[in-house]
């Protein structure tokens, strides 16, 4: 009888952990798909720079913080998830670049860069996007806006994760795929 109890007790476990596993996969394809469209969580991200747009438009796009988004298990008992940029397989630097990105910070603009950008300005023959290479001489540092991920995001998903992680479970215990 203990035997059975203990055997149930596991295979329980294992189908709660199966549940977890299965919805942190498919939350962190889904926050893939929604950094890559410019929008986490339904909220679109603060609008780049006259100077990223011209950038973006001559080079092939890129959501670099897609690459290092993972979900983490740190604990079974009682059962945990993390999703973003957690885990053992994500490096510090990736960690405090989203961390800059996710709240915002000011770059400073020294006369070199000012210099740089007026020449690339310059260059650029008839453009509407050229007066903004022209930076003044006052301007001492750029601002770059917040752009909330992981807040939005899990605003709009937690109900939803919850309840498919019930779901998945009882379909696990009754010996569905998931």
């Amino acid at each position: 009888m203990e035997k059975s109890l203990r055997a149930e007790s596991k295979r329980q476990k294992r189908a709660l952990s199966t549940a977890v596993k299965v919805e942190g996969y498919r939350l962190r394809k889904q926050l893939i798909a929604e950094i890559r469209a410019g929008a986490p969580g339904g909220d679109s991200f603060a609008p780049l720079s006259m100077i990223q747009r011209k950038r973006a438009l001559r080079t092939k796009p890129v959501a670099p913080l897609t690459k290092a988004i993972r979900y983490h298990i740190p604990s079974q008992d009682p059962i945990e998830m993390q999703i973003g940029w957690t885990g053992p397989k994500v490096s510090k630097s990736w960690k405090r670049i989203a961390k800059k990105q996710q709240e915002g910070y000011t770059v400073s603009v020294s006369a070199k860069q000012r210099r740089f950008l007026a020449r690339y300005g310059g260059s650029m023959g008839r453009s509407k996007y050229k007066p903004f290479f022209f930076v003044q001489k006052s301007t001492r540092q750029f601002e770059v806006p917040a752009r909330p991920i992981m807040e939005p995001f899990w605003a709009q998903n937690q109900a939803r994760a919850t309840k498919n992680i019930t779901r998945n479970y009882q379909k696990k215990l009754r010996g569905e795929r998931i």
